[in-house]
């Protein structure tokens, strides 16, 4: 008797499938406030980088700045070649390394940034949340609050979150004196299929407020949808029908997962795939100190400074502000300013992003 040999299973695709969204929180839109929140992530092959940052509240409007600035000075220097080749060919202790120089250069964008508005580093105050991914190991580091969990070998849970002292309210930024001593954590975990990075005003709902563990069905549906090809627009209606959230305060959520989906195709090899937040409601200009009428005009250029990355306006008049993500794909190109004045770190961006929907 002959029997027929096995073929075995299909292998799945390692490439990454993301989705975010900020929504506004309904304490900011009962104050007339814009969404201090901000996310960016960009996917290469079978690499992902994805951030989260939540502006101080103290200082909502300029934090903005600083949470948008974070995001998008990580996914740009994630996404180039020199850096992808690096994060391949890394043991996990070199890649925790390579993230925590994204942080750096972070800081020092949002120096730069702060020093164009002409404004104190604190006024743009921000946590920051990052993930990079390879097939075989992801690389996880914060400042802050923010949430962060994981899916790995069939367990769901949150990792790295801020051990809260006396007042249960406060929160470390990366612009805080030691923040890089005291409040910086990271971790390199193996066989990663999913994670999520959140700022906290989403805690009440997808964290158990006593331990701060995940809340397991949560993630996994959310997973599931992204797996199923839903889109942002989605994800934000979900979020903005969170209202008994206890905190009243904005809500970003970045969902990341592995795995071939029949409504999700594949990016075609070489391809880059970047998605950014809107940026902030506010002119930056704005913020800068009065002038005395004799002093001579600020410089105010179309081009950005391309070495400090700070945002500038244009002189056309800026778009309405939207809670809907804008998004793009292509080939990397050498980026450049739009005409709204929003610094697009990598490849033009084009289209908004399809809806969370089949």
């Amino acid at each position: 008797m002959t029997t027929q040999a096995q073929m075995p299973p299909e292998r799945h695709a390692d490439y990454w499938t993301v989705r975010g969204a900020s929504v506004v929180g309904h304490s900011h839109l009962e104050k007339d406030l814009g969404c201090d929140d901000a996310y960016a992530y960009g996917t290469n092959d079978t690499f992902v980088v994805a951030a989260v940052a939540d502006g101080a509240g103290s200082v909502t409007g300029t934090s903005a700045w600083g949470s948008f600035v974070a995001c998008t000075s990580v996914v740009q220097d994630a996404l180039t070649p020199e850096f992808t080749r690096a994060f391949d060919a890394a043991s996990a202790e070199e890649a925790r390394d390579l993230i925590r120089g994204l942080f750096a250069a972070a800081l020092r964008r949002i120096t730069a940034q702060a020093r164009w508005m002409e404004l104190p580093r604190s006024r743009l105050s921000t946590t920051l949340a990052v993930a990079v991914a390879r097939p075989d190991l992801a690389v996880f580091a914060q400042i802050g609050d923010g949430i962060i969990a994981v899916e790995s070998g069939r367990e769901v849970r949150a990792i790295l979150a801020e051990e809260k002292e006396e007042y249960a309210n406060t929160t470390w930024f990366i612009q805080s004196p030691g923040a890089f001593r005291t409040a910086y954590r990271s971790a390199a975990i193996g066989d990663v299929t999913a994670f999520a990075l959140s700022t906290d005003g989403m805690s009440y709902k997808i964290t158990h407020a006593s331990s701060g563990t995940a809340y397991v069905p949560f993630f996994q549906t959310s997973w599931r949808n992204v797996r199923e090809g839903r889109g942002n627009n989605q994800l934000a209606t979900m979020m903005r029908g969170i209202v008994e959230d206890q905190t009243g305060d904005d809500k970003t959520l970045v969902l990341a997962t592995t795995g071939r989906s029949a409504l999700t195709p594949p990016p075609p090899a070489g391809s880059t795939t970047t998605v950014a937040s809107s940026w902030p409601s506010s002119d930056p200009t704005a913020w800068r100190p009065a002038q005395p009428a004799d002093s001579p005009a600020l410089d105010t250029p179309t081009e950005p400074d391309t070495t400090a990355l700070a945002v500038r306006p244009s002189t056309t008049d800026k778009p309405e502000r939207s809670d809907s993500a804008v998004a793009g794909t292509g080939t990397a190109k050498k980026a450049r300013a739009f005409p709204n004045g929003a610094w697009w770190m990598h490849p033009i961006l084009r289209k908004l992003v399809a809806p969370w929907r089949v």
